[in-house]
């Protein structure tokens, strides 16, 4: 499920990538750091927003986690088609960042129509749910490969946070024992919102530690659903508060006036909840990943 908002927001110009792309167990892949073992030997997986790649945003989101954590991180080029293209968010800006007028009818019905090649297909194959297999797949093989002592995260954005989730449920291994994530961060998630038990199954199948960046007013998972979502696993997990009560930990933070995207494509005006979301996940990674 995606919202108008999924595909508008900011190009962000504040930094440069400093990471470069590798081809990794068969998938292009952005990488960001983990060239100091001796400060962190985990990675963390980063499944991006529908722009993937193609938005210079995830680069630079991925290099910050890099840096604030010492985690190598990796962006696998999974989204359908690589990703929308950037140039669709101006054009959405364009659409729906003023009212319908007699005036302006004909040049937003002619932006419309340019964008239908780009949304038509994305919104009817774009599900992650079609690439899940091959994002299972590549971080088992990430797992397989991290150095003793390395633990493994993961953070979805958006369309990213659906694998993130799910991705919890796993074992390390096909039929093991061992979960195959440590940590799950997600910012303002899609998809899930229509699939709740997502997050019960999440921190339940294997306690993994979970984290959430809700925009108070987002059009999908809104801190109403939050709360909701919260109402659900106490129920589930024996009125668990998510203090680490039983073993389950779980976090869901309201950015009270944020909007969709704010983690990954904040306007000017909405970077202090983009930092704020930055600082969370790489708190929680480093809690979780970077401690005994």
């Amino acid at each position: 499920m995606s919202c108008p908002d999924c595909f508008r927001g900011a190009i962000h110009t504040h930094s440069e990538p400093t990471g470069k792309i590798e081809a990794l167990h068969g998938i292009k892949a952005y990488v960001a750091g983990g060239s100091d073992p001796a400060r962190s030997k985990s990675t963390i997986i980063y499944l991006p927003d529908a722009f993937s790649l193609k938005l210079v945003n995830n680069k630079i989101l991925a290099d910050n986690y890099a840096s604030m954590t010492g985690c190598q991180v990796l962006i696998p080029d999974v989204v359908y088609a690589g990703g929308m293209p950037p140039a669709v968010m101006p054009k959405m800006e364009q659409l729906l960042g003023s009212s319908l007028t007699l005036s302006n009818f004909l040049s937003k019905a002619y932006t419309a129509l340019t964008l239908l090649p780009h949304a038509i297909p994305f919104l009817i194959w774009g599900h992650p749910k079609n690439v899940y297999p091959t994002i299972l797949k590549f971080a088992r093989n990430v797992r397989a490969e991290l150095p003793e002592g390395g633990k493994l995260g993961v953070a979805g954005f958006c369309w990213g946070a659906w694998p993130a989730t799910k991705l919890c449920t796993e074992p390390a291994v096909e039929g093991g024992q061992e979960r195959l994530i440590d940590a799950q961060f997600n910012g303002h998630p899609s998809y899930i919102i229509k699939e709740p038990h997502m997050v019960v199954d999440a921190v339940k199948a294997f306690k993994t530690p979970y984290a959430s960046a809700v925009a108070e007013k987002d059009f999908q998972f809104n801190a109403d659903v939050a709360a909701k979502t919260e109402a659900q696993l106490r129920e589930a997990l024996d009125g668990s508060n998510g203090d680490g009560e039983n073993g389950y930990v779980y976090e869901f933070r309201i950015y009270k006036g944020a909007t969709h995207g704010f983690c990954v494509k904040a306007r000017e005006e909405d970077m202090q909840h983009y930092h704020a979301a930055a600082k969370q996940a790489t708190d929680w990674f480093n809690k979780y990943l970077n401690r005994e």
